[in-house]
């Protein structure tokens, strides 16, 4: 699990699992005891630690946590259903809609959906059936064109970071400072 990842769960997504239920936060043995439980419902492979999680596996947990603190919720449920299928795909749509999100924005539709299955993502749409050969290479289109951006828009970049520490830290010749005022009743710098 990754740093991020990790307060995101201590933050919000276990005290609210705990709300719920009416578990005491710091309750490490039954936070390790859910965590067993996600990974059975999940389908993953058998553990208590989260340390131990991969980003497929952490994506599994966060799903069934949302849907333990919403029990009332129908898209939290028809969501982990849809992830305890096949919780690596399912994560692998979820990375296909951020690098989405972050390439277009929220609400824009840039891609022709159609060529990958049908369906429209992890997000908006849980009970289309998710291909594991479509999902892979709509993950694969967006984290593609996603990079690419990223790399136009350094490359577009006025002034890399490298010429603006050079223009920071701009060296001074001493022989053009004039020296500082003497300060009454100051020896001198020894």
């Amino acid at each position: 699990m990754s740093p991020e990842a990790r307060n995101t769960y201590f933050g919000r997504v276990w005290p609210a699992v705990c709300r719920v239920k009416r578990w005491a936060v710091k309750d490490d043995a039954r936070r390790r005891a859910f965590t067993a439980e996600a990974m059975e419902f999940m389908r993953c492979p058998p553990t208590d630690s989260l340390s131990g999680l991969g980003p497929d596996e952490t994506t599994a947990l966060f799903v069934y946590a949302r849907h333990v603190a919403a029990p009332d919720d129908f898209n939290a449920a028809a969501l982990a259903l849809e992830c305890q299928r096949d919780y690596r795909t399912f994560n692998r749509a979820r990375n296909a809609d951020w690098h989405e999100r972050k390439l277009y924005g929220r609400g824009k539709n840039k891609l022709n959906r159609q060529r990958f299955g049908g369906a429209t993502s992890a997000a908006g749409g849980p009970l289309d059936s998710l291909d594991p050969d479509e999902v892979r290479k709509r993950h694969m289109t967006m984290a593609s064109r996603h990079q690419k951006a990223q790399r136009m828009a350094r490359a577009n970049c006025p002034i890399s970071q490298v010429e603006a520490k050079a223009e920071a830290d701009e060296w001074i010749d001493p022989d053009t400072v004039p020296a500082p005022a003497a300060v009454v009743g100051e020896e001198g710098p020894f």
